[in-house]
């Protein structure tokens, strides 16, 4: 009874080592993964793109309050005009 249990573990353990073996070859190696970024190139990454995102914010700001002066301007004169034909109109 013994060997019966001992003979299936090892049956069992070796397909198990033909599962890894067939996996192994997939894996990445070290030598692979120096193509990409490390953590410390992902937080300077990130550190720069969010001075970018700052920046852009900073002019998309100064560029929208451009626009909201001179809409200001242009509705200024539109009720001035329209100020000046309603009291003609009405006579005054």
């Amino acid at each position: 009874m013994k060997d019966q249990v001992i003979s299936e573990r090892f049956n069992n353990l070796d397909r198990r080592l033909s599962s890894v073996e067939q996996i192994l070859p997939t894996l990445a190696t070290k030598e692979d993964l120096k193509a990409f970024a490390t953590k410390e190139d992902l937080e300077q990454m990130g550190a720069t793109l969010r001075g970018e995102i700052r920046d852009a914010e900073v002019r998309s700001r100064r560029h929208v309050d451009v626009i909201g002066e001179s809409l200001r301007g242009d509705i200024q004169l539109i009720a001035e005009n329209l100020a000046a034909l309603m009291s003609r109109r009405s006579g005054g």
